[in-house]
Formats: C-alpha cells, sequence, structure tokens
C-alpha cells in the first residue's frame, strides 16, 4: 500500500538534515524556486505559532463601515480607503506551515514591502546563516535561495516577464503577495461588476483586468459589514484558476483606523503549493528610505541569471521530485457566517483542517450591478 506523503518523507529524510530543507533540494529548480519565493515574500518566518503568548490581545473589534445593500461604488470605496492607508509594511515576526510537509525548519527574517510594489525578504537560521534573498523594486526582482542547485541569484526585469522564463518559474508576479498582505484595491482602470451577496455575510466583486498575457478575472469576496477583504481568486483568461488567498482573521489598528489580515492561507494549483502565514507583530507605515534595501544584491561565488531574456524551458533541474510533491489539500470547512478575529482554539481547529481558501464558482445568474468598461469613477475612490 503507497504511504501517505507525509509519511514518505519522515522515512526517506536524511539524518541531520531538516526535512523541508531536504525536499526542496530533491524538487525540480522551477518548482524549489517557486516554493520558496511564495513562501519567505509571505512570511519571514521567525517562530513556531505554538512558541507565541496564547492569552495575547488581539486589540478592538473593527468598526462596521458598510450597511445592508451597499452598492459598487460603496464596497470599493471602503476597501479602496482602508489598504490605502497602508504605504509601507514590515514585519520579523512571522511564521509559516505548509500542509503535507512535517518538520519545517525555523527561518527568522523580517519582510519589507512599500508601495506601489517594493519587496525585500531575507531570512537566515541561527546554524546555517543566511538562506534567503529576495526582493523586487521598481524595474525589476530578484530571488537568491542557498540551497538551490544550481547556485545562483535569478532576476527579472518586470516589463519582461510575460512569456520568459520567469514567468515559468513564477506564474504570478511576485507583487500580487501585496494584495494578499492586505494592500488590495480595486484600480480605476478595470472593469468591475457586483456586488453579488452571498448569504453568509460576505458579498464579491468581479473584476476584469487587462494585463499583457491577456484579461484576468478576479474574485474577491468581502465581509458585508466590515469590508474586510476574506477571499481572493485569480483565473487566467483560459479561466484557470491561477492563485487564492483567504484571510483566515483579521488585526484591527485602532491607531491607524484600518484592518488588516492576520493569518492568510495561500493557494497555488498549478504548483500543488498551499501554505498558511501568520504574520505576527506587523509596523505599519515606519519604513525609512534606503536605497540599498530595494537594490539588485551582489552575492560572492553566486552569477546573476536574467531569467527575463531566457526562453521558456531553458531553466536546468535536478531530479524529479516526483516523490516530494506537496500535495493541495482538499477543502474542508466553508467560510464562517460571521467573519471576525477568531479565537486562538477555533484557529487551530481550521488549521488542523487545512486550505479552506475555495473560491465561489463564477455566477452564472446577473450581477446586482455593473460598471461600464474605465472602471470605479475616481470620485469614489478619494472618498
Amino acid at each position: 500500500m503507497k504511504r501517505p506523503t507525509a509519511q514518505r518523507l519522515r522515512d526517506d529524510a536524511v539524518p541531520g538534515l531538516p526535512c523541508a530543507l531536504f525536499v526542496i533540494r530533491h524538487r525540480p529548480l522551477v518548482q524549489c524556486l517557486f516554493l520558496l519565493t511564495i513562501v519567505f515574500l509571505g512570511s519571514g518566518a521567525t517562530c513556531s505559532r505554538s512558541l507565541r503568548n496564547p492569552f495575547a490581545p488581539m486589540g478592538p473589534p473593527a468598526p462596521e463601515v458598510l450597511t445592508a445593500g451597499a452598492t459598487l461604488e460603496q464596497v470599493v470605496s471602503a476597501v479602496n480607503l482602508n489598504a490605502g492607508r497602508v504605504h509601507s509594511y514590515q514585519t520579523n515576526d512571522a511564521s509559516i506551515t505548509v500542509p503535507g510537509v512535517p518538520g519545517i525548519p525555523l527561518l527568522r527574517g523580517n519582510i519589507v514591502a512599500q508601495r506601489p510594489g517594493r519587496l525585500r525578504l531575507q531570512a537566515s537560521t541561527a546554524l546555517t546563516g543566511p538562506e534567503v534573498d529576495l526582493g523586487s523594486n521598481d524595474e525589476l526582482f530578484w530571488f537568491w535561495v542557498k540551497r538551490n542547485e544550481p547556485p545562483a541569484l535569478y532576476f527579472s526585469r518586470h516589463d519582461q516577464f510575460v512569456g520568459s522564463a520567469a514567468q515559468q518559474v513564477l506564474p504570478m508576479d511576485p507583487k500580487w503577495l501585496l494584495d494578499a498582505l492586505g494592500m488590495a484595491q480595486f484600480s480605476p482602470n478595470d472593469q468591475h461588476q457586483g456586488p453579488v451577496p452571498h448569504g453568509d455575510g460576505t458579498l464579491e466583486i468581479r473584476s476584469f483586468i487587462q494585463t499583457a498575457a491577456g484579461t484576468m478575472t478576479k474574485s474577491t469576496v468581502i465581509d458585508d459589514r466590515r469590508a474586510w477583504v476574506l477571499e481572493q481568486h485569480i483565473y487566467a483568461s483560459s479561466g484557470q484558476l491561477m492563485a487564492s488567498s483567504r484571510a483566515r482573521s483579521h488585526r484591527y489598528y485602532p491607531d491607524m483606523g484600518l484592518s488588516l489580515p492576520q493569518e492568510i492561507d495561500i493557494r497555488l494549483p498549478a504548483m500543488q503549493l498551499a501554505l498558511t502565514i501568520d504574520v505576527g507583530a506587523v509596523l505599519l507605515n515606519q519604513v525609512a528610505e534606503n536605497s540599498a534595501l530595494w537594490s539588485l544584491p551582489v552575492l560572492s561565488g553566486y552569477p546573476q541569471i536574467d531569467l527575463g531574456t531566457a526562453a521558456p524551458g531553458t531553466i536546468p533541474s535536478v531530479g524529479s521530485g516526483a516523490a516530494y510533491q506537496v500535495p493541495t489539500p482538499t477543502p474542508a470547512l466553508a467560510l464562517p457566517s460571521n467573519p471576525a478575529v477568531e479565537s486562538r482554539e477555533q484557529s487551530a481547529r481550521r488549521a488542523s483542517a487545512g486550505l479552506v481558501g475555495v473560491p465561489y464558482p463564477l455566477a452564472q445568474k446577473p450581477v446586482a450591478q455593473q460598471l461600464p468598461p474605465g472602471g470605479i469613477p475616481a470620485s469614489a475612490l478619494a472618498r
């Protein structure tokens, strides 16, 4: 009888080698880079959730900013106003779990983000030193993982991403993780439909986004009272689900007058990848100007490889990696009827049940409201 994936990993692991790093070394290079990029851009993991203070206060409840029957403009305005208050984001206290991969080593680091699309993550362990350096500035993004084979620092210009080897490694632009962290806004350049109420305390807005790769559809599920962005699902022009994020809980920051996700499920079906991030303690709008922070690093002994100018299929791989796939777990729970900051007992039960970010099927019935091409008027975004 074939053993479960998690059991095979435990049996086959090399003594003394952290399980997750063993898994990474035996994946194809493309999947290895993608896994680590998404994991660490979204986390900067430091300590496990079990080490956190279970009695730490979560802060006051968030105010209700929407009323029954809110219009499309009202919902968009509330979401954009909340996210628009975040100009920079930093955490040194995040943790991450990957279903199906036991024994992930603890990485210490930090994630820094700054609008419109800057990211930097540097992570290390006490025993092995620096392990990851990931970043994005206005022109390009890069990623370095010490344990990759062959060793290199990979980068690509944003304007060369579509159709290149970079897109083969990263089907979604890394800047999408800013949306998952709570900085998502509805653009006035996109077409938006809705809101469609789901009868469980949530509503849905569909957005049609023109990109160099074609028209993408984004489904955004929102708390119908607090305007929290609960779920985001992105579909390619072919209808294939590219990425999903679901906020298990939110934290309200009264001094800033905004709410952000505290625990986030991320699902990337094409890569059979699912993970959960607890962002820990977050500092908002306190990142000082530092050009070195957003600059492509030079690492001794690691050549720089431009994925933006490389044709798809030219990236070398290491091993088949077939026995070390991380399965995307089957969704087990539905959305709560009253989304709010969950108790730690509730959160533990939900975490043990696996990923719950299930996209609503694209509705066949007519939507309640629809704006013409050109999207939301600027007057609505400014409120």
